[in-house]
C-alpha cells in the first residue's frame, strides 16, 4: 500500500466483505492484524498461549460483528479495542502473569550507550524492555501510541477514556521513561519519539 489512507480503505473493504461472509477477506485481515494483536495482548498478559487464544477470539468477534462495523473509528482502533476488551476480560477471569512497575526487574545496562553500535532491532528491544517497566496504565498508552501508531484520540477510543486522560498518562509515562532512556544514552524528542 502506498499511503495510510489506502491501507485503511483496503481494511474497511475487507471488513465489509467479511460482513457478507467472505472468508478470504477474513484471511487477509487476519494476516495483517494477527501479529499486531498478538504483540499487544502478550504485553498485557505475558502469556503467549493465552494471547494466541485471544487473537482467535478477536478474529471470531470480527467475523461475527463485521456487519455492524459503522466506520466511527479506524479499523485498527476498532480491532485493538476489541483485543483490549477481550484481554481485560481474560485477566478478570483468571489470574495471569501481569507485571506492574513496582514488581518489574531493573533493566541491566550491559551495553552502555545504546544509541551507538545498536542495530534497529536491538534498539527496539531495549525500548520495549524499558516500556515494560511502566505501570499497566502508562504502558498501554505508550504501547498504542508508539508501537501501534495510534493517535491520542484513537488511544482514548480503545481505552474508553477521555483524550485528556490519555495525555495525562502519556505525560507521566514520559516522565518515568526519561531517566531510564537517559541511562541508555537515548532521549525523548519534543514530538514524543525516541532519539
Amino acid at each position: 500500500m502506498d499511503t495510510a489512507s489506502e491501507r485503511v480503505a483496503e481494511e474497511i473493504a475487507w471488513i465489509h466483505r467479511i460482513g457478507q461472509g467472505d472468508r478470504v477477506a477474513l484471511g487477509q485481515l487476519y494476516r495483517r492484524y494477527a501479529p499486531r494483536i498478538f504483540r499487544f495482548v502478550t504485553r498485557m498478559i505475558k502469556d503467549e498461549a493465552k494471547a494466541e487464544e485471544l487473537v482467535n477470539d478477536v478474529m471470531m468477534e470480527i467475523w461475527k460483528g463485521a456487519v455492524q462495523y459503522e466506520r466511527r473509528s479506524s479499523p485498527s482502533t476498532w480491532i485493538l479495542g476489541m483485543a483490549r476488551f477481550r484481554t481485560l476480560n481474560a485477566i478478570r477471569g483468571k489470574q495471569l502473569d501481569t507485571v506492574e512497575y513496582s514488581q518489574a526487574p531493573e533493566a541491566e545496562d550491559e551495553a552502555g550507550d545504546a544509541s551507538s553500535g545498536c542495530t534497529q532491532d536491538e534498539l527496539r528491544q531495549l525500548l520495549r524492555n524499558t516500556v515494560a517497566r511502566l505501570s499497566a496504565e502508562h504502558r498501554e498508552v505508550v504501547e498504542l501510541a508508539f508501537f501501534h501508531d495510534c493517535s491520542y484520540k484513537e488511544v482514548a477510543e480503545i481505552l474508553q477514556c477521555p483524550e485528556n486522560t490519555v495525555k495525562t498518562r502519556m505525560y507521566h509515562a514520559k516522565a518515568k521513561l526519561k531517566p531510564w532512556l537517559t541511562n541508555l544514552g537515548l532521549s525523548l524528542s519534543e514530538t514524543g519519539g525516541v532519539t
